[in-house]
């Protein structure tokens, strides 16, 4: 079974601007929140490479606000769904079942009802564009050891391309999305977690 540090998506991504006066870093920051804001549901394909260079791919879902879906491909045993507060964690292989906060996580920052670099709970560490791409690096205020979130975005049009989770040891996770889709109608019971029953041999099915 392939193991892979799935735990580096729980990184809280709420993020301050770190140099205020900069008019073209606020302006920057201004329009990709503006872009974030607009997304009202995204489906895409993902592709997950870890430090060690363990690849997993799978399915993103998001509804804002509050509700996401990572679905992971075997052999990865991995669900995580949120239908707003909590973020439910679930390994088919062990059929353990954890609850986080929204919140904390990643996708608490994507999925929330109005995103805004404003907040004062973290930090922006970088906001550039290069090369027809925005990059927006973060970490937490009060917490900056603990590791940063990097946003990569295509610009014109401006599109969500990747994420960088770096951990507490400096160690890089990429997250790529592909084929995405915006604006559909999601169903809701995409995201409200039914354990399923087979535990391991459900998931190969």
């Amino acid at each position: 079974m392939q193991r892979l540090p799935i735990y580096c998506l729980f990184l809280i991504v709420c993020a301050a601007p770190a140099y205020a006066g900069d008019g073209g870093y606020t302006m920057l920051l201004s329009r990709t929140e503006k872009y974030l804001n607009s997304l009202s549901t995204i489906e895409a394909n993902f592709v997950q490479i870890t430090p060690e260079g363990d690849v997993a791919s799978g399915k993103f879902y998001l509804k804002r606000p509050g509700k996401m879906r990572w679905q992971y491909d075997p052999p990865v045993p991995v669900l995580m769904v949120s239908s707003g507060e909590k973020i439910i964690y679930y390994d088919y292989e062990l059929d353990q079942v954890n609850r986080i906060a929204l919140e904390d996580t990643l996708a608490g920052f994507l999925a929330l009802d109005h995103i805004r670099f404003s907040a004062d709970t973290l930090k922006v560490l970088e906001a550039k564009q290069s090369d027809g791409v925005i990059r927006i690096r973060v970490t937490q205020r009060q917490k900056p050891d603990e590791g940063e979130l990097t946003l990569e975005l295509s610009d014109q049009p401006m599109q969500l391309r990747n994420l960088i989770i770096r951990d507490a040891e400096g160690r890089d996770t990429n997250v790529s999305f592909g084929n995405a889709r915006y604006g559909l109608e999601l169903d809701n019971d995409l995201f409200v977690f039914k354990k399923p029953g087979g535990g391991r041999s459900n998931y190969r099915k």
